[in-house]
């Protein structure tokens, strides 16, 4: 299956691109020899209105899920972790300088500047929706499932974020440039989907891990936590595509660095659910036994 999915990528972005070399938009800088953003993309209001108040909508919901959880169990750690999200939007602008990523804004829709980058409110929103699903990881770490279920969700959220940028890249409220590997649909490079995933997934892992020790006001850590948590993903495996992205490489080597990036998502989910969750990874019908948290029990597996 993994041989018949490289296979097809590689068919497929052979035939998309050629012998062209990344996106449409892929002009280097004479000075600094990267690619320079499409400064030029239109801004379009109504569309990031639209993506400003559906992602919103989204991430009020993860609120709601997390006030709930206050009023069940009396506990602060959901709903931290669903504000959490929106902290996100700070590392995002070097993920987008080095990834090769530009938000069109304008004066009236401007949060904020980080390297240079001008970034739309509906970007902080964006994140913002990420907390919603990052409770729905930790309600579902907390059912305790077969360790296949897990990856299932997380197959699942991949697949949903295909369709989820696609939609808002035809939107035009952000746009990829440089030498993007695997764009294999329209517009979304491939290699970013485990970057966000698996990053969001590694702070509701600790949030679910730690959830004893981050009672209380300790549960405000997440707001530290979440963004570095997706920050450290990005640093484990971005590597090789951000090389690819930023570099003059033909059609075969650059969309191989692509594939590595998401080899090495994988290899991080799978140490998440080693390390973190004490989950054989790859025990597909792997239950570990209900234990508190604080036991200190060895869990035999």
């Amino acid at each position: 299956m993994v041989v018949i999915a490289i296979i097809a990528a590689l068919i497929i972005t052979a035939l998309r691109q050629g012998p062209v070399l990344g996106s449409a938009d892929f002009t280097i800088d004479p000075e600094f020899g990267i690619p320079t953003p499409p400064h030029n993309t239109p801004y379009m209001s109504t569309n990031n209105i639209i993506a400003t108040v559906c992602m919103t909508a989204v991430g009020l919901i993860g609120v709601g899920l997390g006030i709930r959880e206050i009023r069940r169990t009396g506990s602060l750690l959901p709903l931290m972790l669903a504000l959490s999200g929106a902290v996100i939007c700070i590392p995002e602008a070097f993920y987008d300088v080095i990834g090769a990523v530009y938000f069109p804004w304008s004066e009236s829709n401007h949060a904020y500047t980080i390297l240079g980058r001008e970034m739309p409110w509906w970007i902080v929103a964006g994140w913002f929706g990420y907390g919603a699903f990052m409770i729905f990881i930790y309600k579902l770490l907390e059912s305790n499932p077969r360790t296949k279920t897990i990856w299932l969700m997380w197959a699942g959220a991949a697949a949903s974020s295909v369709i989820f940028e696609e939609i808002l890249l035809s939107m035009g409220v952000y746009h990829y440039y440089g030498n993007q590997p695997l764009v294999i649909l329209a517009q979304l490079p491939w290699w970013w989907i485990p970057c966000n995933s698996v990053g969001v997934f590694l702070a509701a892992a600790i949030a679910y891990r730690y959830r004893e020790q981050l009672r209380g006001w300790k549960s405000i850590s997440m707001l530290l936590i979440t963004p570095l948590s997706v920050t450290a993903v990005y640093g484990f495996i971005a590597m090789p595509s951000w090389i690819a992205v930023n570099g003059n490489y033909p059609w075969l080597p650059t969309q191989l660095l692509g594939m590595v990036t998401i080899a090495l998502g994988v290899a991080v989910f799978a140490f998440i659910l080693d390390a973190l969750l004490g989950r054989p990874p790859f025990r597909p019908n792997y239950i570990p036994p209900r234990l508190p948290p604080e036991s200190g029990v060895e869990v035999q597996r």
